[in-house]
């Protein structure tokens, strides 16, 4: 069975400057992503969200129908990111349990690891490597 990929931030932009048709999804909530910022480019495909922070049971069909208009869907590259990792790891799993079969995720997320002071962005992350994001 295929596995999700894990990327750094710098491995991920590098590989999505090189090849337009990824697919660069963001699984954070609604909120996280309007008020905490997001990487350029990504589109909002919530793994869990607010109120209840449930499972969205419909993430992997919200996944296919971006893909709707193209040749092979369940071959599209995809990739994932989250605050740290760990909901575009298993949103990951899931396509791969729906049958895509390249999916990457962002393995230090967004805003990265806690560090000593429990404060993320000091030690890896997207915002870290200073990559493109915007805030809303």
């Amino acid at each position: 069975m295929t596995q999700v990929t894990e990327l750094t931030p710098k491995q991920a932009y590098k590989k999505m400057q090189e090849d337009q048709d990824i697919l660069f999804l963001d699984v954070r909530s609604c909120a996280e992503y309007k008020f905490v910022g997001h990487a350029l480019g990504s589109l909002l495909v919530p793994w869990m969200d607010e109120p209840e922070w449930d499972i969205n049971a419909r993430f992997c069909h919200s996944v296919s129908a971006l893909l709707v208009d193209r040749f092979n869907p369940l071959e599209t590259d995809i990739i994932l990111i989250c605050r740290s990792g760990s909901r575009s790891l298993a949103a990951g799993k899931a396509l791969i349990k729906k049958g895509f079969k390249q999916v990457a995720h962002i393995r230090s997320g967004f805003e990265g690891d806690l560090d000593a002071l429990k404060q993320r962005s000091g030690i890896n992350g997207w915002c870290y490597d200073d990559l493109p994001w915007e805030q809303c």
